[in-house]
């Protein structure tokens, strides 16, 4: 029992610092995963990066829902940084999951980016491959 203000003080602040550990870690890895989202839909692209980074090892911990999330955001995180390879990969992993999951796994915004970043990454490297085999063909060409 609680005897003096100083007593009730340290209590409120103690329980009051577990809540808001509780809060700010979350639920162990999907709480991560929130938290990646959070950062991401704010704008914060290297503080998200840096939490798909500490998540990395613990994919499979997570449930299918957080593993969905984990993909898109940290792939959408890693296309607004311009790491277009392993934003390719984790875009195209997610879309296949989310497409086997539930529409209410990610907001509509977040799969309409999903979609215009995995076509913009495709007509990219479709568009790459082209040029990269013009040269060859103009040489041949000029050789006749």
């Amino acid at each position: 029992m609680v005897t003096s203000l100083s007593e009730l003080s340290r209590t409120t602040l103690l329980v009051s610092a577990v809540g808001a550990s509780f809060l700010l870690g979350g639920c162990g890895v999907g709480g991560q995963v929130k938290a990646s989202m959070g950062r991401y839909e704010v704008g914060n692209y290297h503080e998200a990066a840096d939490q798909c980074s500490n998540m990395r090892g613990d994919e499979t911990a997570m449930n299918e829902k957080a593993h969905v999330r984990y993909l898109v955001y940290c792939g959408l995180t890693e296309y607004r940084l311009g790491n277009r390879t392993s934003a390719e990969r984790m875009l195209a992993r997610g879309s296949d999951e989310y497409s086997q999951g539930r529409a209410g796994w990610l907001k509509p915004i977040i799969v309409d980016e999903m979609l215009k970043a995995l076509d913009d990454l495709d007509a990219r490297t479709a568009s790459q491959t082209v040029a990269s085999d013009e040269p060859a063909i103009t040489a041949a060409r000029g050789d006749l």
